[in-house]
């Protein structure tokens, strides 16, 4: 049967665009299911405030009267301002092992871009930094964490087929956790304390919302010059922390403050005192989705729950030390009051996430806990305009790369 590649158009189309991936990755025990509810928010521009300076469309590929593949894309226009360029990104890309099917879908997207002025089409990734993003190409023996994509060996392949070539990889380590901090990161902390650093910890969930400004901002900074950011508007912000409230355990998530001079000691006043740095930790939750089938009710929320509760893994989202200071030991200050709270709750390993590959400053902070890469992923890119790869090129190559730590 001839294939046809279609936009979605309609709340059932939607929902078949949605649910493709189940009869892709049935049997494939690695992969984890979206929490559908979740999903519908994410294209939902009601629901998502990235749609207010974004961009999308979705394409369906079907065959016989049914969907086989799909495909996203977006054009981000803060990132776009942000860095000089016209590009577009592709990401919720799936298919079968069929590069017919493939080709067409990106070849979808392809066509869209140019019709917005797009030059290069870059993937997968989504809204910002905090979406999925990366294509694994090692370490599909592994379940997916949360926040990342899981797809089949083949996948790769199909997109470097259709043109597309390696942007950047991002790194995921496996990190062993020590029974105790390393004995020259407490004396770090200590001489950070007398310098009016203040680490900041928490018990219950509610009292991180008095810091959620601070977190958009202490985010937005340490970022700016990351590769391809793309910064958190404050409703985004407000919509990132309420929909990892439920799941957060409060103990890892840890902010530092510099007080000024003279008033070492005192209380941190958030909104008011200068954030530093901080650090979101979460224990892994995949199983507990996996046996939820992605479902929060009835029962689902409490199987997710369950399954952080039994967990050895802890799962670092995302860290960073505003710019300006970098290269001061603020990482070992958060690193002693991780270890003694993952110890704690029984926690034997650490997934560091997503590293950039050139971040070697974050990589070697891990390295010195004996951590070892288990995941790679892999941001594609192709051009679409000639010469738009060039111009693509020179406006990273002209900031270079930055590392959070």
């Amino acid at each position: 049967m001839p294939l046809e590649i279609r936009e979605v158009m309609g709340k059932k189309e939607l929902e078949a665009f949605i649910r493709l991936p189940i009869g892709l990755y049935r049997g494939v025990p690695q992969w984890v299911p979206p929490v559908w509810s979740d999903e519908r928010a994410f294209h939902d521009p009601a629901k998502n405030p990235a749609y207010q300076t974004a961009e999308a469309v979705r394409f369906l590929a079907w065959r016989s009267g049914g969907p086989t593949g799909r495909v996203m894309g977006i054009v981000q226009q803060r990132m776009n301002e942000r860095w000089r360029i016209r590009n577009a990104r592709f990401t919720l890309l799936e298919c079968p092992d069929e590069p017919e099917t493939c080709a067409a879908l990106l070849g979808a997207v392809e066509g869209w871009a140019r019709g917005r002025g797009m030059e290069t089409v870059t993937g997968p990734h989504g809204f910002s930094d905090q979406n999925c993003q990366g294509m694994l190409i090692s370490g599909f023996e592994h379940r997916a964490t949360i926040e990342t994509f899981y797809n089949l060996p083949y996948l790769p392949r199909l997109v470097e087929a259709c043109g597309y070539e390696k942007d950047f990889d991002y790194r995921v380590f496996r990190v062993p956790i020590p029974s105790a901090p390393p004995s020259l990161y407490s004396k770090v902390k200590e001489r950070l304390e007398r310098q009016g650093f203040v680490l900041v910890e928490f018990t219950r969930r509610r009292q991180l919302l008095a810091y959620l400004d601070d977190f958009v901002r202490i985010y937005n900074d340490t970022f700016a010059e990351i590769y391809g950011f793309v910064s958190l508007t404050p409703e985004e912000g407000r919509k990132l922390i309420s929909d990892y409230l439920p799941v957060l355990d409060p103990r890892f998530v840890k902010f530092i403050y510099k007080l000024p001079a003279g008033e070492a000691g005192r209380r941190v006043v958030p909104d008011s005192d200068e954030v530093a740095a901080f650090v979101i930790g979460i224990p892994d939750m995949t199983a507990g989705i996996q046996a939820a089938g992605g479902r929060l009710y009835p029962f689902g929320f409490m199987k997710i729950m369950a399954a952080q509760k039994r967990t050895e893994q802890l799962d670092l989202l995302i860290a960073g030390v505003k710019r300006a200071y970098r290269n001061r030991g603020l990482a070992a200050m958060f690193a002693v009051g991780l270890v003694r709270d993952a110890n704690a709750a029984g926690f034997t390993y650490a997934d560091t996430h997503q590293e950039l590959e050139f971040n070697t400053k974050v990589q070697a902070e891990m390295l010195r806990f004996g951590a070892r890469e288990y995941k790679r992923m892999r941001v594609y890119r192709k051009e679409v305009v000639p010469g738009g790869l060039a111009r693509y090129k020179r406006a990273f190559a002209e900031r270079g790369p930055a590392d959070p730590l």
